[in-house]
């Protein structure tokens, strides 16, 4: 699903009130119906990879409560609309949470295969390739585009079982 408002630049979130996007992939903890922003869901920005290279990079307090939400203004959560964030809500309540992982890139590595070079970081190449990973088994069907030109996309696709 495209952004539909953005903050920060192209690079993952590296602290609390950067204004940063973070980019990963990320669960969601929870579904809000109850949303300012229409409807929302929260990520578990940091997820382990994000805490891994924040101690490595002798970074603290690297934020948290970040949410996907409908809408199209941010200051570092994942805007994606309303009529997105009710697409993606609704599938989420239906095949739950907990199968469920969020993808969040710079672009479409499917559709791209060069990546940002991040100066700020030495680790975005281990990044990058997580990311092109996870978006490798889902098909590229792009959705309908939304009112401002998507740099950062948001691809929810359901888990492989190891079963």
């Amino acid at each position: 699903y495209p952004f539909t408002g953005f903050s920060g630049a192209l690079g993952p979130k590296l602290k609390e009130g950067d204004g940063q996007i973070p980019e990963g992939i990320y669960k969601i903890e929870y579904l809000n119906p109850n949303s300012s922003y229409h409807l929302s869901m929260k990520i578990n920005y940091p997820n382990a990879f994000d805490k891994k290279m924040g101690q490595a990079d002798r970074r603290t307090k690297l934020g948290f409560d970040i949410f996907l939400h409908g809408k199209s203004v941010t200051i570092g959560c994942i805007p994606l609309g309303d009529r997105g964030i009710e697409e993606i809500f609704y599938l989420i309540a239906k095949n739950g949470r907990r199968n469920t992982q969020v993808v969040i890139a710079p672009w479409d590595f499917r559709e791209r295969e060069d990546s940002p070079e991040i100066t700020s970081v030495n680790w975005e190449a281990d990044l990058y390739t997580q990311v092109r990973n996870a978006l490798a088994p889902i098909s590229a069907q792009t959705p309908k585009k939304a009112a401002v030109p998507p740099q950062k996309t948001t691809e929810i696709g359901k888990e492989k079982s190891s079963q």
